[in-house]
């Protein structure tokens, strides 16, 4: 890990020119087997009012740090009121969940053409970052151009996202300054990379976001006092941002994170859908202060 942040900095570093320019790799090494997924409970809330959206058919292809967002959507989606949401997901872990790993991986780009062959599929999702995109400075990821073709000859009408998660192993960070400090500059990168994309496609609707910046603001929170819910930074899912030393989600962390892709996805406030009552902290304003601060 040490030797992968020295040449994530001495890539970030060695770009010139603005903060845009600056890209972050964020590879999380995972098995699926080690990974729980959140279930959003009503409990005493229920949906008082539907938001008028048809429920889309969304693709995830990559690791560990964006499947239990993309899986929790489905729940989330429900309990917001849309109605026929479709999650798919293709996963590797770590390093193998990455747009170029995947794709060049024959198993890997089988399962990804199967899930866009009938054509249903609205919207695909992949995560940060391949390795191509990082030594090209984010000039080039023939692999994100090639997944971009193959579904558009299925579905011309596809929308693409490029998700953003938080670095991992957070115990090597002193405090949430300098655990973000790396994605939010990856982050403003990812904008111009996909802005740059969409250019090459006539203006295809590519979107970014950074569920990471919510996991971030959960943190703050933490090490100000103000996160009821929690009592350790990693440790048991339920009551730790973290589960494990490699930074995997804790329950909250995956709940409010959720919240982030809803809004990339549906353009859903967080504070247009009911409170989730089983926090204390009311996680729709968490994750609109960390859409706030991306600019979203």
């Amino acid at each position: 890990m040490k030797k992968g942040l020295i040449l994530l900095l001495i890539f970030i570093v060695s770009c010139s020119g603005s903060d845009e320019e600056n890209f972050t790799k964020n590879t999380p090494e995972h098995d699926a087997k080690n990974i729980t997924t959140t279930s959003l409970k009503k409990t005493t809330t229920t949906v008082k009012h539907s938001v008028g959206i048809d429920g889309l058919t969304v693709l995830y292809a990559g690791h560990s740090f964006g499947f239990p967002f993309a899986e929790n959507l489905t729940k989330l989606a429900e309990f917001s009121g849309i109605e026929g949401h479709n999650q798919r997901i293709v996963f590797r872990g770590g390093e193998n969940g990455v747009p170029q790993a995947m794709w060049e991986n024959p198993t890997v780009k089988s399962e990804i053409k199967k899930n866009l062959d009938d054509g249903n599929v609205d919207v695909v999702i992949l995560i940060c970052c391949s390795e191509e995109l990082i030594e090209s400075r984010g000039q080039s990821d023939q692999a994100i151009v090639e997944i971009i073709e193959y579904a558009l000859s299925k579905n011309t009408e596809t929308k693409f996202g490029l998700a953003m998660p938080w670095i991992d192993f957070p115990n090597n960070y002193k405090d949430v300054n300098d655990h973000r400090s790396i994605t939010d500059m990856g982050y403003l990168a990812y904008i111009e990379f996909a802005k740059s994309f969409s250019k090459q496609f006539n203006d295809l609707e590519i979107f970014t976001f950074y569920h990471g910046a919510a996991v971030y603001e959960l943190r703050k929170m933490f090490e100000n006092g103000k996160l009821q819910d929690i009592k350790t930074l990693i440790g048991p899912k339920r009551t730790s941002i973290f589960t494990d030393q490699k930074g995997h989600a804790g329950d909250i962390a995956k709940d409010t994170g959720t919240l982030i892709w809803l809004k990339a996805i549906y353009d859903i406030n967080p504070m247009d859908i009911p409170k989730i009552e089983k926090y204390e902290s009311d996680i729709r304003e968490i994750a609109t202060r960390a859409l706030r601060l991306t600019g979203k």
